[in-house]
């Protein structure tokens, strides 16, 4: 006896439509978000004596002494690296048959190198606050750093991008802060470098390939590591910005009434604070993933996969 299936239990067109419209309005949302932070830091932190004055204060603290003895991590990052990293990308995509992600993966990587580049030579710095340092905005180190993570988590399985998550974020927060440590940049260049490389995934995503599509190499894994890795991005942002809010509050007082301030107070809470632009963003990217949740993905009959 041939049984008529139950049309009810499957996905009607508007349910498997859902989907696709949440991760567009999503990443949409974060792409117009970078796209709205990068000229509002520009004219607050380099457009007005205020922003220059307090951003340059804190480069006052900068010695040869500090903590970091060799600028190894920043020197990785170069031309050649770059298209080798996308090409890296493209092969790992390639080899999992998903060669239209990683080409949407090197074209956040190229996407956001090339607008970083562009905006160091429009966006000038003028001298209204007597400032001895060239200008600056944005980081492409710090851009590069992010892109290429966001690049390498779009073809990275994502049972592995708990752990690939975090070497990266490590990563990227040591680049920002030795960037700031030898003066190369100012916050606001480590806040436009995130905002920029948050503009171009999102448009990726919003518009790219879909990223995962419930096969096999799509599936979560345990849950245990996603929960850990979201702790661990969650207590890294509060302790970072209780850290560098302290630092600033010391700096402040050591000045009051002096207008003299600690200036080595002052570069802890600029490094602070541009470890936290790239704490707050990696943890944002996490978040609208959907890797922090224990939702299980579909394979490719629909039928839901184990956790």
């Amino acid at each position: 006896m041939t049984r008529t299936p139950d049309r009810s239990a499957l996905p009607s067109r508007d349910d498997a439509r859902g989907p696709s419209v949440s991760r567009r309005l999503r990443w949409g949302v974060l792409a117009g978000v970078g796209f709205v932070i990068v000229p509002l830091v520009y004219a607050v932190a380099v457009l007005t004596p205020f922003g220059q004055r307090l951003e340059d204060s804190a480069l006052g603290g900068v010695r040869e002494t500090d903590l970091f003895g060799s600028d190894t991590a920043l020197n990785v990052i170069s031309v050649p690296v770059i298209l080798l990293l996308v090409v890296v990308i493209a092969a790992v995509a390639f080899a999992r048959r998903r060669l239209a992600v990683g080409l949407a993966a090197g074209l956040v990587v190229l996407a956001s190198a090339g607008t970083s580049t562009l905006l160091k030579r429009i966006a000038v710095r003028p001298e209204i606050a007597q400032s001895t340092t060239p200008n600056s905005f944005p980081s492409g180190h710090a851009t590069i750093a992010l892109a290429a993570l966001f690049a390498v988590l779009m073809v990275t399985p994502r049972r592995f991008r708990p752990v690939v998550l975090l070497i990266g974020a490590a990563y990227a927060v040591f680049v920002a802060n030795q960037t700031v440590v030898y003066g190369w940049h100012r916050v606001s260049d480590i806040v436009g470098a995130c905002a920029i490389a948050l503009f171009w995934l999102g448009i990726v995503r919003a518009f790219g390939p879909a990223v995962d599509r419930g096969a096999r190499g799509d599936r979560d894994g345990r849950r245990g590591p996603r929960r850990v890795v979201t702790a661990v991005l969650l207590v890294s942002v509060g302790v970072v910005l209780a850290v560098g809010v302290t630092a600033l509050v010391v700096a402040l007082a050591s000045g009051y009434g002096s207008g003299s301030y600690d200036h080595d107070a002052l570069l802890v809470a600029g490094r602070m604070a541009s470890s936290a632009a790239v704490l707050v963003v990696v943890t944002v990217v996490w978040l609208a993933d959907g890797m922090h949740h224990a939702a299980a993905t579909t394979d490719t009959k629909g039928v839901p996969a184990p956790a």
